[in-house]
């Protein structure tokens, strides 16, 4: 459990199309990278006739100088068959790992072998309708078990795919947690954080809505979610201000783990039991050092 509470450096994690006019700029510092976290798509993000492209993008960018953004960058390709094709080039070590799309648990041991061999960290992203079955994620969950767990930077849970298998999708004003997905969220969720795997919140995907994307937000963050996917620069400060942590649980944190502490103490009218509460103390400290505290409301 505790080493999951490092994916918190993945902070908001910004898709971008890799045929973005901006992408190398980013990566080469010639611009301000826009995200902790940056997936450069082949999936989604690119109509068909644009595929060729962004691999030879993906190409040229293996034989360019060493990335000097600061931060983490994940491809997302196509199919397994594109992510075999793409660990065959020189340099992809360059690369922090892929983002695997519609992870199933036919072909999660497949995606796991595939990133391994160059050394790559991998994010698979459920979001195929059989994960509305909680035996189907203890199954894709024992898959993953049995390999490496120290490969998986973060599971993602696609949100539009699964309001799609309901023939539904986002609305203005209501979180995930308000709508259709809340339970299967906290299903999926619960399962993995229980052992030992950090998650990431899916988009939003209403980029005007800043105030609906707070309130989501700030629900992941109290469910134990680690990042959040972006798909706007804009939602990036939204997102990595809510993970910034309050300044009382920042007091009972470190209360927590005192070696001096009682068995059992309060403090500003809460209880603190270290033998229960510090994994939460860890979690809450970690997320301190990657964001900081809050900034309460009319200061500087």
């Amino acid at each position: 459990m505790r080493n999951s509470f490092k994916s918190y450096e993945l902070g908001a994690t910004l898709y971008m199309p890799v045929i973005h006019q901006k992408i190398e700029d980013f990566l080469f510092g010639r611009a301000h990278a826009p995200a902790s976290s940056i997936v450069l798509c082949l999936e989604d993000a690119l109509s068909d006739y644009d595929v060729q492209r962004g691999v030879e993008t993906v190409r040229s960018l293996c034989h360019a100088e060493p990335f000097s953004c600061g931060a983490k960058v994940y491809i997302r390709p196509r199919s397994l068959d594109m992510a075999c094709m793409l660990t065959g080039l020189r340099g992809i070590h360059k690369f922090d790992g892929f983002v695997a799309p519609k992870l199933m648990p036919e072909n999660a041991a497949d995606w796991l072998d595939v990133a391994h061999g160059p050394g790559l960290s991998i994010m698979p992203t459920l979001e195929s309708p059989m994960y509305f079955d909680p035996s189907q994620v203890a199954a894709v969950r024992d898959i993953l078990t049995a390999h490496d767990r120290g490969q998986i930077s973060a599971i993602r849970l696609g949100g539009n795919d699964l309001l799609g298998a309901l023939a539904l999708r986002r609305q203005r004003g209501v979180t995930s947690w308000e709508g259709p997905l809340g339970w299967v969220l906290s299903m999926m969720s619960s399962m993995f954080m229980s052992s030992g795997y950090p998650v990431a919140a899916p988009v939003f995907d209403i980029i005007d809505d800043m105030e609906t994307l707070k309130r989501e937000v700030e629900r992941d963050v109290a469910t134990g979610f680690v990042s959040k996917t972006a798909i706007h620069p804009s939602q990036v400060r939204v997102i990595e201000d809510a993970f910034r942590v309050p300044q009382h649980d920042l007091e009972q944190a470190r209360a927590t783990i005192d070696s001096s502490a009682k068995a059992v103490f309060q403090i500003g009218g809460v209880m603190c039991e270290p033998s229960t509460h510090r994994a939460w103390a860890e979690r809450t400290l970690a997320r301190d050092r990657v964001f900081g505290e809050q900034v309460p409301n009319g200061a500087l």
